[in-house]
């Protein structure tokens, strides 16, 4: 079996900016009262981009203008956070390094903005490992649809069932399977499903252990 290619999540996978965006929105909701526990509400937005996040919002706010002004707020105080407290995933920077060595395109699909991506991974010094950005703002329909991992796909000319997606976040995991990649679940703020375990080519507790695994796993 040959990998042509690893198609990452950002947010809870790369960068350990998922709990930053957490933060701030516990930040900006936690005065609202909308949420009897703003961390936990804060979960089931994991992973969805900004169309898909406004819908979670107006289920519970109504007002499209309410919901607007909620979103800009939490964007802005986690734009705050991540100026100081930004900071990679344990493992991130050894396993890109790992696999451009082994010369296997790398490309990110995140459900964060193009231009957000780009300034994050800028900002971590890990934007030149990767062939592209596939941004939540460039895709009619974001995760879990397939959508944002198909298109990776035809940009970097390969198949899927010949990629390796690597996500933290459940309708990341739905979206590479959708697509029909190898899946790897790396938990960050919400744990391996039971719901999905089996479905995945691997589930590891860090990207610590990425290199050893893939070099068992496709190089043995």
């Amino acid at each position: 079996m040959t990998i042509q290619a690893v198609l990452w999540d950002m947010d809870g996978v790369l960068l350990d900016s998922e709990r930053l965006c957490q933060q701030a929105f516990v930040d900006v909701n936690g005065p609202s009262g909308l949420f009897e526990n703003p961390a936990e509400a804060y979960l089931e937005t994991v992973g969805l981009n900004r169309k898909s996040t406004l819908e979670w919002y107006s289920r519970v706010m109504g007002s499209q203008q309410a919901c607007e002004a909620m979103h800009l707020a939490v964007r802005d105080r986690y734009l705050e956070l991540i100026e100081t407290d930004l900071v990679l995933k344990n493992g991130a920077q050894e396993t890109l390094a790992f696999l451009a060595q082994r010369q296997i395109p790398q490309m990110v699909v995140t459900s964060s903005a193009y231009a957000t991506a780009q300034d994050k991974l800028t900002r971590a010094g890990i934007v030149s490992f990767f062939e592209g950005i596939v941004g939540g703002d460039q895709v009619t329909n974001g995760k879990p649809n397939a959508e944002p991992y198909l298109t990776a796909c035809a940009h970097l000319d390969v198949s899927p069932e010949n990629c390796l997606v690597v996500e933290d976040s459940p309708s990341g995991v739905q979206a590479g399977l959708a697509a029909g990649a190898k899946v790897v679940h790396v938990p960050d703020l919400l744990p391996t499903s039971d719901e999905w375990r089996e479905q995945l080519i691997c589930a590891l507790a860090s990207l610590e252990h990425f290199p050893g695994w893939f070099d068992h796993q496709f190089r043995g």
